[in-house]
């Protein structure tokens, strides 16, 4: 009985391996699995991520693998450059608090913006892709218009003489080939921010700063303003309030078509780069990136900052809340008064004589709204342009008419 019992566990093993092969000659054939090399789309979702190693790994490979095949290597190469200039950018990280951030619809993001009267002032366009600002500095309006001899953007300096505007000017130096928007200047008049989309920068719309040179009369060449004020999205307007040491930008990272989010930071005396080599990775490429704020540690000394910063971020909003919610516009009397609303006046003359001005303020608006659209859209038609130019200037000098007598009214007893 001992000697039959292998003999029979050695049937049953060559009947069931005769099973096997009878259905697995049934099936279709199967083969190793292997991890595909990623497409143009994964390797640019890795580098949006800044996942710099693991794109350009994968991409090189599908540059050889083009390569044998004398295919282009075209999109390829470019993923491989960003991932070149990527991994610089995290070697320059600079460590910035993040005090908060809020996701508001892009055509009104500069409402989310709590700029105080000093420190100039924010318009869109109608179109909302283009910013102009007006500083209180020697009532200079820094506007983006299109080159003469180019489709792309360049920021125009004019100055406000008398209620009406200068000739523009291209300011200089900057260094910048490229579509340059959302300006701000600081009220040193020296620091000028601006966003601008060129091939120097990470593919989109991406910060810059520079200095203005006294000698000179030119701005430096400008620097991008790398991680995390960067991304591979688009970043723009950003803008300091010094009284407040609280600091603004906008970016589309991380949202979906229409929406933006603008995210309040505690600004840097000066660039506080984050060690590279002491760092760990996926926190470097956190710091970088701000995908999770929340993830981002901070020392004992830096959430003292970051609360402390909440309080003044809370102040600045309420305050502008009380002067927005007083306000239907500023008409300047003199050194003493300036009135907000029709009721702000004492006498009927110049409530009257103001509601006029204020018609006549926004025909001036919608007029120069006009005019930058046709000059952006149809700058060789230069008849309409000249007599749309005129009727501004017509309207200018009502305007500046009407102040006269606003003030007699008010002023003069």
């Amino acid at each position: 009985m001992k000697k039959i019992l292998p003999c029979l566990m050695v049937f049953a093993a060559i009947t069931a391996h005769a099973q096997t092969d009878s259905i697995a000659a049934s099936l279709p054939p199967t083969y190793p699995y292997l991890t595909p090399i990623s497409t143009v789309e994964e390797l640019n979702a890795d580098v949006m991520s800044l996942k710099f190693s693991k794109a350009d790994a994968n991409a090189k490979k599908l540059i050889t693998a083009a390569k044998r095949k004398k295919q282009s290597t075209a999109e390829y190469d470019k993923v491989v450059a960003r991932c070149r200039k990527g991994e610089n950018g995290l070697r320059g990280v600079d460590r910035v608090i993040i005090v908060d951030s809020v996701v508001v619809d892009k055509k009104d993001f500069l409402k989310a913006y709590p700029i105080a009267a000093d420190m100039g002032s924010l318009k869109l366009s109608e179109k909302g892709d283009i910013v102009q600002y007006q500083t209180q500095l020697n009532g200079m309006v820094l506007y983006p218009v299109h080159a003469t001899d180019s489709t792309d953007l360049q920021i125009m300096r004019y100055y406000l003489e008398n209620d009406r505007l200068t000739e523009g000017e291209t300011i200089e130096g900057l260094g910048i080939e490229g579509d340059i928007n959302y300006p701000f200047l600081m009220p040193d008049g020296q620091t000028f921010y601006f966003a601008a989309q060129c091939d120097e920068g990470y593919g989109n719309y991406d910060l810059y700063v520079t200095r203005y040179d006294s000698d000179s009369k030119q701005f430096y060449q400008a620097e991008n303003m790398g991680f995390p004020y960067n991304s591979y999205a688009n970043d723009y307007m950003l803008v300091i309030d010094e009284a407040a040491n609280l600091g603004w930008f906008a970016s589309d990272r991380y949202q979906p078509h229409g929406k933006v989010c603008i995210y309040t930071f505690i600004p840097n005396e000066s660039r506080q780069t984050i060690d590279y080599e002491s760092t760990d990775l996926s926190e470097l490429q956190n710091l970088a990136s701000l995908q999770s704020i929340s993830a981002i540690p901070l020392t004992d000394e830096q959430k003292q900052a970051k609360a402390q910063a909440k309080k003044r971020l809370s102040t600045v909003n309420s305050q502008l809340s009380t002067v927005n919610s007083h306000k239907d516009f500023e008409f300047v009397l003199n050194d003493q008064r300036i009135c907000y609303t029709l009721d702000d006046f004492k006498t009927p003359e110049a409530k009257q004589l103001c509601s006029e001005w204020v018609q006549k303020t926004k025909n001036y608006t919608a007029l120069n709204n006009q005019l930058q659209e046709m000059r952006e859209t149809a700058p060789t038609n230069r008849q309409p342009i000249l007599n749309l130019e005129a009727r501004i200037k017509e309207l200018q000098s009502e305007m500046h008419h009407i102040e006269k007598e606003i003030r007699k009214a008010e002023l003069v007893k």
